[in-house]
């Protein structure tokens, strides 16, 4: 197995715009840096979760892809543009127990089982860079932990970019939140093209 070669395109999937970034992105400049350090965690806890999954269940997934991959698009692409809807409305005056649910550990965690590209991205990584070297359980453990520690840097990275131009996001939010909605209404048909 390259490690080289898995670590440059898990950082090059990793660090583009998608659901867990640009929420990470949105969630910072509405609140902070550290109000988002549940949901970063979240974010790299369902990245490891998945690409385990992936690591586990990777020959059954390819019997049943097509019908799999249909499935997660829907949800995610559904997922994604109510996202991107909520984003576009948004005032910025959201009621703290929404602001709470919306960023918290557990929505961060669950998105990525409902995340068309981190799925496709763990079933990718592992098909290609994984499986075919014959991998052991430490091996599987050890790149499922690798993704979440890189998932980890580059959602706390977009939420730390949130953060630092907070005054100047905050100070164009209508604008911000038309490109955040327009953003993801991408990432969402972008699972289908």
């Amino acid at each position: 197995m390259s490690l080289f070669a898995l670590v440059s395109y898990a950082v090059a999937a990793s660090f583009t715009p998608g659901p867990n970034n640009l929420m990470a992105l949105d969630g910072a400049r509405r609140w902070g840096f550290r109000r988002m350090k549940a949901f970063v965690a979240g974010v790299s806890a369902g990245c490891f979760g998945v690409t385990l999954l992936a690591c586990l269940l990777n020959l059954a997934l390819y019997q049943w892809i097509p019908g799999v991959r249909i499935v997660m698009g829907v949800l995610g692409t559904a997922y994604m543009l109510w996202l991107a809807w909520k984003i576009y409305k948004s005032t910025g005056n959201v009621a703290e127990k929404e602001m709470t649910l919306a960023y918290s550990l557990r929505a961060g965690f669950w998105l990525q089982f409902v995340n068309p590209k981190l799925l496709l991205y763990a079933i990718t990584a592992v098909s290609t860079f994984v499986m075919p070297y014959h991998p052991s359980l430490p091996q599987l453990l050890g790149v499922s932990a690798l993704l979440g520690v890189i998932a980890l840097f580059s959602s706390g990275s977009w939420a730390a970019f949130g953060a630092l131009f907070q005054p100047f996001l905050k100070r164009h939010e209508r604008a911000f939140n038309g490109i955040m909605a327009l953003l993801l209404v991408y990432s969402a048909a972008a699972v289908w093209i």
